[in-house]
């Protein structure tokens, strides 16, 4: 009689508790983006460094999960294409439209204005195909400057195509393709791509399933603790020490020291996460269809909160130094984008379908639709 198969590190009530740390990390972006914009000109006890970091725990939870659908064993490289540009695209496009469309057409008496020459006309060209192409994160190509969040997206696009290449390509095809890939996407993006690692890395390390119970609270007390500390010595140490030796721009990497510690926290965290999550599954299981709701609009969260927040600041609504003001301005932009996902994220699985049946024919359709 064979053994058991060993439970993969992504359990599901691990998955339903991540499903709200996605939600909470693309609320406190748009939180810490609201108060760096001026809609609220109160106490607030964290810089940009907390928005930053949210975006590394996005994606180390994004390694995780793409590396789990794959070592399932039902994808393949079309597949795996599909599933990803349909998860993407809904969300991307729609935001960068919407971007432009509130940077020049709906702000209010402050709005940013175009004067109609061909060079500025060029530029915004470039400032809206660029992103779309998920090239701006390249040195020297203009960023999404409507829509600054829209960075990481283009971060994460590259690392989905190199783990696509090095895992469903073989010999030296993958060696090959890997190396052009990587060279394609350039430096300042590669800087990064050990955080999304270290994500896909909880589906291989065995060890990272059997943490004892009983060591797991000493383990999530020693990821907070390293959290906590990076905030004293990213920006005095860590950040200088990087432009002390990286050659040119390191462009939205230029915290990528502080960068990996805080990948190697949120790791130790869900890796102390997990027993303690399948120890309380039973009622964990019970909030699946909150966090289904939550996360299922999270994404449009984070690409849309950013255009959103210029638009009622250009209105001149903000809250000042009224916390439940901006507590209330807050939950509009929340509730705003939920109402958008109808539209962008809900939008996917029926873009899928389609893409399936148009790509993949009848093969790919008798197949269980793969969830990344």
């Amino acid at each position: 009689m064979s053994p058991p198969a060993e439970q993969p590190f992504l359990t599901r009530p691990l998955s339903v508790v991540l499903d709200f740390v996605r939600f909470g990390a693309a609320l406190l972006v748009a939180i810490g983006h609201a108060v760096q914009l001026g809609l609220y000109h109160g106490w607030f006890p964290f810089g940009v460094r907390m928005q930053h970091y949210c975006v590394i725990v996005f994606f180390v939870l994004s390694g995780l999960v793409i590396s789990t659908s794959v070592l399932s064993g039902r994808s393949s490289l079309p597949r795996y294409a599909v599933a990803r540009l349909s998860r993407i695209l809904p969300v991307a496009v729609p935001s960068l439209l919407f971007g432009t469309l509130a940077a020049y057409v709906l702000a209010g008496p402050m709005p940013v204005r175009m004067d109609n020459s061909p060079a500025e006309a060029l530029e915004v060209t470039k400032q809206l195909l660029a992103p779309l192409a998920f090239l701006s994160a390249w040195p020297g190509v203009a960023g999404p400057v409507w829509n600054p969040p829209y960075w990481s997206l283009c971060y994460e696009v590259w690392y989905y195509a190199i783990f696509a290449l090095a895992v469903f390509l073989r010999g030296w095809p993958r060696i090959l393709a890997v190396a052009l890939g990587c060279a394609a996407a350039g430096g300042a993006i590669l800087l990064l791509m050990p955080v999304w690692l270290m994500g896909a890395a909880l589906t291989h390390v065995r060890a990272a399933r059997r943490l004892p119970l009983a060591a797991a609270p000493v383990a999530i007390v020693a990821a907070c603790a390293m959290a906590l500390f990076l905030f004293r010595i990213d920006h005095a140490v860590l950040n200088p020490l990087l432009k002390a030796w990286w050659p040119g721009d390191a462009e939205w990497s230029q915290w990528a020291l502080s960068d990996l510690l805080m990948g190697l926290a949120m790791t130790l965290a869900l890796v102390a996460a997990r027993p303690l999550v399948n120890l309380l599954s039973a009622p964990i299981l019970r909030l699946d269809g909150a966090a289904r709701t939550l996360a299922g609009f999270s994404f449009t969260l984070y690409l849309f909160h950013w255009p959103l927040i210029q638009l009622l600041r250009s209105w001149g609504i903000e809250a000042g130094r009224s916390f439940p003001m901006f507590a209330a301005l807050i939950a509009l932009i929340v509730l705003a984008c939920a109402g958008i996902s109808i539209l962008t994220e809900r939008q996917s699985p029926r873009l899928r379908r389609w893409m399936e049946s148009r790509f993949l024919g009848e093969a790919g359709l008798r197949k269980a639709p793969l969830s990344v």
